[in-house]
């Protein structure tokens, strides 16, 4: 199946497949799809686990005091689990809701609250821990091989972060913490998969010389002797992960979301994207430098 595939040269319909799915994430974005927490947004959460009454989201909304009944969010959590979130509220406000919950649904109803504040700090944090990774793994490749690798890792990881947080608009889900640690181990899982193709091309390399030509073959004779192994792994991992999303609740299910769409497009773009990227820049690299010669 493989064996006559070219990794590189069809790399247009790679970048094309990957283009479009990243435009209808961004699309998405923009339109306003992409929902935060309260964990970096702040607000007031009011979870009710095991609900005796079951009621809809406008049976639920029209139960809330009117000063919250509009921005209010509400939803399900599995059968019998309701949250409602609303902007920052001050003490009274928060037990006037909790009350009106507790009565509506019948249940014991617990409340979370964080400060705008402490928000945007969170928020910080999570970008800053995504950037330092991100430069960590540039240093490590550009050392472990040479730059062009640590390039074209740092694309295919790029790609997989924007993939994800793009199907979390795309699909609506909340944007939190959870989020946060499932980018960072899609992170890990894609590299993993990228530097075993990268080993395997190191390997196969010839020890002098460049020809792009007998390095695209180098490629794609690489690519197909890992592949299976990678597509092997990836199912593997993803049979747990979807029991999760289909049979776990609220923050596991977002966890699972996140990790089941991110190691997805990370076993695609260490294959289709990554690889391409690479021998692009070293061809574009080898024809710089060859100007470059003929100039001097």
């Amino acid at each position: 199946m493989f064996e006559r595939l070219d990794f590189v040269r069809r790399w247009r319909l790679w970048f094309a497949i990957s283009g479009i799915l990243l435009a209808a994430g961004i699309l998405a974005i923009a339109l306003g799809r992409l929902e935060f927490g309260i964990d970096f947004q702040g607000g007031v959460q009011f979870t009710a686990a095991d609900a005796s009454r079951r009621l809809g989201e406008g049976e639920l909304r029209d139960q809330l005091p009117s000063f919250v009944r509009q921005d209010a969010v509400i939803q399900r959590l599995g059968e019998e689990g309701y949250e409602v979130r609303t902007p920052v509220l001050n003490r009274q406000q928060t037990n006037q809701v909790q009350r009106a919950v507790q009565e509506a649904l019948g249940a014991e109803v617990s409340v979370t609250s964080v400060s705008p504040s402490f928000g945007e700090q969170v928020r910080d944090q999570a970008l800053q821990a995504v950037a330092a990774s991100l430069l960590l793994i540039v240093f490590f490749i550009t050392v472990r091989y040479e730059f062009a690798f640590a390039l074209a890792a740092m694309a295919a990881l790029v790609h997989d972060i924007l993939m994800t947080v793009g199907f979390y608009a795309i699909v609506g889900r909340e944007v939190n913490l959870v989020t946060v640690v499932a980018v960072l181990t899609v992170l890990g899982y894609s590299l993993y998969d990228t530097v075993i193709i990268f080993d395997r091309i190191r390997e196969n390399s010839p020890s002098v010389g460049y020809n792009r030509r007998r390095f695209d073959e180098v490629i794609n004779t690489s690519i197909r002797q890992v592949i299976r192994r990678s597509i092997y792994t990836s199912v593997s991992t993803l049979i747990p992960i979807t029991a999760l999303l289909v049979f776990g609740r609220s923050t596991l299910t977002d966890f699972a979301f996140a990790l089941l769409v991110g190691i997805v497009a990370g076993t695609y773009s260490s294959i289709f994207i990554a690889s391409p990227i690479l021998s692009l820049y070293k061809a574009w690299r080898a024809g710089k430098l060859g100007s470059a010669a003929r100039a001097a």
